[in-house]
């Protein structure tokens, strides 16, 4: 349920002597945007905006290298909640060369909103990449854990089945104990608690396979007043959005200059004019020209109204603005009040003079504001207006449900809260860390909502969380009692037979009865019956006699846990389940035969038709017993000897119960028709052949491919039949064939030329 941020990178070596040597290179980046993200770090710091500094940073210094290919994969940006949040991830810049103005754009615009599926990012991302002999290297940085039930310990079988290795790195940004185990045994894992040190970490990461350049790179601005050039008289310096030192910027020939370390920065400029600016967004990036033009003339300060004041703490605020400049990627933000301004949290585009929108405020009951950013054409912003400061307000949370329930059941709570996008109600182990979620319901979705309790007997919580917050709002106690599970069938029993069997249990969703080996691994099952579907209910036994167990089981947790078992003998099928066959001891290949059948028609008995010898187990053609005495059965069209086979679905491979030998003789295929005909035209053939079911004489061009057909008629339609021909002269083969097999064989040919 926690967010996390994810980058995925495939990375081969870049260093700038060596990248001509080196394998090519594969990388993709994979950005988390659930709604976690807006949380801040314990310096203060919220995570998106680290996550975005840190990535673009690392994005302007990527080095040029004709074999490195970068793509970008966000997850989380579009769905809030509901099924679709959990397969929200869209590959959104392909893995091909290096844009790295297209991919800081996609980084710098993403909004966190949704769930975090990253089993689910990676097992797609295993299909972005190439399956070739590139370095592939994934970084996973991350704020929490899975958070839609997918299995990140069978991640990587993705990569393995498509034949691809990867080195798998985890970075945590400020993991609880709980988070942190969730990846144990999965790659290597480091946890981080800053920017600075969340860059670190990243270079750590890559440093095998990646050497992003690290000289420094010319930087020009130019300043201009209302659109006339500001030469003299003006400061201008940078600090990177990371921070650290300030770079003054030395004015020479109307602009001002210097040398900067690739990355992202904000600028400040200090003019007579306007006072003191300041300017986001800036990105010094390898290869780009790096020159920048900032507008300092003063702008009317827009006006920015919030409501409600105060809002509720992780809820929305409607905020309207009028007097706004001309632009079409102006945006309106929230952020901390003390934030610097190139900071920003949840954000929409506006155009027009004047409008209102919504916006999602953090759960923190800190002072923020709304800022109005104006963009320069070269990707830069200055806010130009700011509302009146607020400071969200958290409401009262309660939880309302029963003091105990049985273990593996279904329970209703009730709650009372502020209903945020993303808030839900779980049920977690005592004391479990912050985040901690099993079974849950988002109060959008109901009130009240139903809850799955875990089989463990214990002391559990019920608690109100949510999505975008790292605390517990509300929590309620409650006991988890176990379930009483019994079953009752006799000790033995025939093989191959529908058995009663009668079962004790709560008959919660998911739990049902099944017959495994005796001493089966847990989670074993083989055929078997809800517990919801009858009491007692029927299972079909195997065909192999020996020792074997019944269990009660049950899907709600992996692998399915057995709550009951019980002990039973399968012996060899009665003296009166006798079986046999009776059909012909010969037919024309492709044909059908009639098979009469003596057997006790359990559920999965069948009937079929094999190569002589073929493995137990083989089938082609085959009808169930339930369905039909005599039943019939298509042939092979191959000529040769088979076997009527007598066989149950009971057991796996399919036991052979009886046996008959059938020889499948060669049918006479002929046709007969004019050597040519006219084109558009049509043309009468005589056939001879078995007229199976499906054989059909077709028209195509001399030395087409088996299967090919045109123009057509079945044999069952007529003899002889009519035929259109092609409405182009040349040579053609009239053809005798059939649907029995793929593709279509040829069984007969008579050249034929249309005119």
């Amino acid at each position: 349920m926690r967010s996390c941020f994810l980058v995925s990178l495939a990375l081969g070596a870049l260093t700038l002597g060596l990248a001509q040597a080196q394998a090519s290179t594969s990388v993709q980046l994979i950005l988390d945007a659930s709604g976690s993200m807006f949380s801040r770090l314990p310096d203060g710091q919220s995570r998106i905006n680290v996550a975005k500094d840190v990535l673009q940073s690392f994005i302007a210094g990527l080095p040029d290298d004709p074999g490195l290919n970068v793509g970008l994969r966000i997850y989380g940006a579009q769905v809030a909640s509901g099924a679709a949040a959990c397969t929200d991830s869209a590959l959104v810049l392909p893995m091909q060369g290096v844009n790295r103005a297209a991919l800081q754009a996609q980084v710098a615009q993403t909004r966190p909103r949704g769930a975090t599926p990253i089993a689910y990012s990676l097992q797609q991302a295993a299909l972005d990449f190439p399956n070739d002999a590139s370095k592939k290297l994934i970084v996973l940085v991350t704020d929490g854990q899975e958070s839609c039930s997918g299995k990140l310990s069978s991640v990587l079988d993705a990569f393995k089945q498509r034949g691809i290795e990867v080195d798998l790195r985890i970075i945590g940004i400020d993991l609880s104990d709980a988070a942190r185990k969730s990846f144990t045994g999965i790659g290597t894992f480091e946890n981080v608690q800053s920017g600075a040190q969340l860059a670190s970490a990243l270079g750590r990461a890559t440093q095998q396979v990646v050497k992003p350049v690290s000289a420094l790179l010319p930087v020009t601005v130019k300043l201009t007043s209302g659109g006339v050039p500001l030469t003299l008289g003006a400061k201008v310096s940078f600090q990177a959005a990371l921070g650290g030192p300030v770079t003054a910027l030395a004015a020479s020939g109307g602009s001002y200059g210097g040398s900067l370390m690739p990355g992202v920065y904000s600028a400040q400029v200090e003019s007579a004019e306007s006072g003191t600016q300041q300017f986001g967004g800036l990105s010094v990036a390898v290869g780009s020209p790096n020159t920048f033009t900032f507008e300092v003339g003063k702008v009317g300060a827009v006006r920015l109204d919030v409501s409600p004041v105060p809002p509720v703490a992780g809820g929305k605020v409607t905020v309207n603005f009028s007097a706004a400049p001309a632009g079409t990627r102006n945006w309106v933000t929230i952020a901390q009040k003390t934030d610097p301004d190139n900071a920003y949290l949840d954000y929409q585009y506006v155009t027009g003079a004047s409008g209102s929108l919504q916006l999602t405020v953090p759960d923190e009951e800190i002072e923020y504001e709304a800022r109005y950013l104006l963009a320069n054409p070269d990707g830069s912003t200055r806010v130009v207006g700011r509302s009146a400061p607020f400071t969200p307000r958290r409401t009262s949370v309660s939880l309302d449900g029963p003091a105990s329930a049985v273990g593996g059941g279904q329970i209703q709570v009730s709650w009372t809260g502020p209903n945020n996008d993303r808030d839900y109600v779980t049920i977690v182990p005592k004391g479990a860390a912050e985040g901690t979620y099993t079974s849950y319901f988002y109060t959008k979705d109901a009130n009240p909502g139903k809850l799955d309790v875990p089989l463990t007997p214990g002391d559990y919580e019920l608690r109100y969380s949510s999505d975008n917050s790292a605390r517990t709002m509300a929590s309620r106690s409650i006991t988890v009692k176990a379930g009483s599970y019994a079953l009752e069938a006799p000790k033995t029993a025939s093989v191959g037979v529908a058995l009663p069997v009668k079962w004790t249990g709560p008959n919660n969703a998911g739990e049902y009865v099944t017959i495994v080996k005796s001493g089966a691994p847990v989670g074993t099952y083989t055929t078997y019956f809800y517990t919801r579907d009858g009491n007692p209910g029927s299972l079909q036994l195997p065909a192999e006699p020996g020792q074997y167990e019944l269990r009660y089981s049950t899907e709600d947790i992996s692998p399915n846990p057995t709550l009951a078992s019980l002990p039973i003998t399968l012996t060899t099928q009665k003296t009166n389940d006798t079986y046999s066959l009776d059909a012909p001891a010969s037919a024309a290949a492709g044909s059908k035969v009639r098979v009469i059948w003596t057997g006790p028609n359990n559920p999965g008995n069948y009937v079929t038709i094999v190569p002589k010898g073929a493995p137990v187990g083989t089938y082609t053609q085959y009808f169930y017993t339930r369905d039909a005495n005599p039943g019939s059965l298509q042939t092979p069209l191959v000529p040769g000897e088979y076997e009527l086979r007598y066989s149950t679905e009971g057991t796996s491979p399919n036991p052979t119960l009886f046996t008959r030998p059938l020889t499948l003789t060669a049918s006479s295929y002929k046709l007969e028709a004019p050597a040519s005909g006219p084109h558009g035209g049509s043309v009468q053939i005589k056939w001879t052949g078995p007229n199976n079911p499906g054989d059909y004489v077709t028209i195509v061009k001399k030395g087409d491919p088996v299967g090919t057909y045109t123009k057509y008629f079945y044999t069952r339609d007529g003899n002889p039949g009519s035929l259109s021909l092609p409405d182009q002269p040349g040579e053609y083969e009239l053809r005798y064939s059939s649907e029995q097999a793929s593709p279509n064989p040829t069984l007969y040919s008579l050249p034929f030329t249309v005119k």
